[in-house]
């Protein structure tokens, strides 16, 4: 959803204040000292992905910053001093790839689960070797490193909040880490993403009062466009709802990405595969939109 570099401006925001948010919290855990120091994280935003990504020089990245805010006001001047002399043996790149790791064994263990509220894990058994089996209640187990059911059960329960909100249909969250002796990656997609936003259940219908093939008009903000599959986002009170055109191709929709707008059409809570009436999630196959920030330009299918 953002392969042509394109990401709703709010939702870019919070996107990257919850990569910055989640990956100090397993910083300070893993060094609390980091907390009296200032530095930046380095995003790298390319097209196709936002990612946060640590490169190999990220003890001289970590070095310019602190060193630019003044380093012996936040480590002391003895510290300083070996930061310039010698700054890799401070160990922060070893800091940051251990930041990593139980970031992804975090989130891991709660999509296995299906809660990050849940802190008490029942169905555990340790293997001997330092790690514990655990089982969901699907009978489905997962080995974990004991070391990380500890953090598990320190993490914030609305953590991960701001990273899921940007989860939609068609665009997932992957955290995961890489080196020379191990790799482990986890993603999140729109059906996992309730664990991770308290008070937000998966089995609830949303809108229960939009019926299927009911003829609504919604006020909201178009938040994205997808040519690949002919959809909009449309934000509407704090929720993305996926809309298509009864007709057409959403390339004639463009003026109203990013915008204020009115969507009028029907809904639409079919299961794609099946057909069944059972979406918990409305989709909206609209045949108007009217954005409200446009002197009421109208864009219309008919």
């Amino acid at each position: 959803m953002v392969r042509d570099g394109f990401l709703d401006a709010r939702k870019a925001g919070e996107a990257l204040t919850g990569m910055d948010e989640a990956i100090r919290f397993f910083l300070y855990q893993e060094d609390a000292s980091l907390q009296a120091a200032d530095f930046e994280i380095p995003v790298c935003i390319r097209k196709g992905s936002w990612e946060a990504v640590f490169v190999e020089d990220i003890d001289a990245q970590i070095l310019k910053t602190t060193t630019t805010w003044g380093a012996s006001k936040y480590f002391g001047t003895a510290l300083a001093e070996a930061a310039k002399s010698n700054f890799k043996e401070l160990g922060f790149k070893d800091v940051f790839k251990s930041a990593f790791k139980g970031m992804t064994w975090v989130i891991k263990i709660a999509k296995h689960l299906g809660s990050i509220t849940k802190k008490k894990v029942e169905h555990l058994e340790f293997t001997g070797d330092g790690k514990v089996a655990i089982t969901n209640n699907e009978g489905e187990t997962l080995i974990v490193p004991a070391q990380y059911l500890k953090l598990f059960a320190a993490c914030p329960n609305d953590l991960f909040k701001k990273l899921a909100k940007v989860i939609e249909e068609e665009r997932e969250l992957v955290i995961g880490y890489k080196d020379s002796k191990d790799a482990n990656f986890v993603s999140i997609n729109a059906s996992k993403k309730y664990i991770f936003i308290p008070n937000e259940d998966a089995n609830e219908t949303l809108f229960p009062e939009l019926l299927h093939d009911s003829y609504v008009e919604l006020e909201g903000h178009v938040s994205r466009g997808n040519e690949n599959s002919n959809t909009l986002g449309f934000l509407y009170q704090d929720h993305v709802l996926t809309c298509y055109p009864h007709e057409g191709n959403i390339k004639n929709y463009k003026g109203a990405l990013f915008t204020n707008a009115v969507v009028k059409g029907y809904v639409d809570r079919l299961d794609k595969k099946t057909g069944a009436l059972i979406e918990k999630r409305p989709r909206i196959r609209f045949v108007e939109i009217t954005s409200t920030e446009l002197d009421n330009k109208q864009l219309k299918l008919f």
